[in-house]
């Protein structure tokens, strides 16, 4: 399959290219198309000022026509279920914001400057991480307790929960996590069954 240039604009140079690019491959950008050139409305002289006579005309005024927005979606945060109450926004901040301040501040930092913020960030960006990351562990967490509220997650509630397509990336790095501390259990277990050499 070829590719085939864009059509040359009056003014533009023209490129040569003898490249066959295939379906999603790279395709060059031309810079030497011309810039846009925005539509400017006309401007109309003044008139001189003229004596005009007043004379009271009475429009009658148009009804408003109400418009249907069941459509659009709302710009703001949904949680993972309808489980929730419907006071959880109103309450949500306060109590478990305080219980939790500070908790992440310093692996928050670090994870931070590994995808590419400054070593220093600054404290209210990593504040608003932390509620970010506090909120979305809390949804998490009513997710897999689910509509009995249980007052004890298990894996498995967690597993239920991160079973989306979106949180599939979420899902194997817990199961990597599961393996690694089994692994490393494991391992202390080897340890402390091996006789003592003196």
């Amino acid at each position: 399959m070829s590719y085939f240039p864009p059509p040359v604009t009056p003014g533009a140079q023209p490129t040569a290219t003898t490249a066959t690019y295939s379906y999603g491959a790279y395709q060059p950008y031309y810079y030497q198309w011309p810039p846009y050139s925005y539509a400017v409305p006309q401007q109309t002289a003044a008139r001189p000022a003229q004596s005009v006579t007043q004379t009271t005309v009475t429009v009658p005024t148009a009804t408003p026509i109400p418009t249907a927005l069941s459509t659009q979606r709302p710009s703001t945060y949904t949680p993972y279920t309808s489980y929730t109450s419907s006071s959880t926004t109103a309450g949500r901040g306060s109590r478990r914001q305080s219980s939790t301040k500070g908790l992440f501040t310093k692996e928050l930092r670090n994870l931070m400057y590994g995808f590419g913020d400054d070593r220093n960030p600054a404290n209210d960006t990593v504040n608003v991480m932390e509620e970010i990351l506090v909120e979305y562990i809390a949804d998490v967490c009513q997710a897999a307790a689910g509509p009995g509220r249980k007052s004890r997650l298990s894996i498995e509630d967690l597993r239920k929960a991160l079973s989306r397509p979106a949180d599939a990336k979420k899902l194997a790095r817990m199961e990597e996590l599961l393996f690694a501390q089994e692994d490393i259990k494991r391992a202390r277990q080897q340890f402390e069954t091996e006789p003592k050499m003196a």
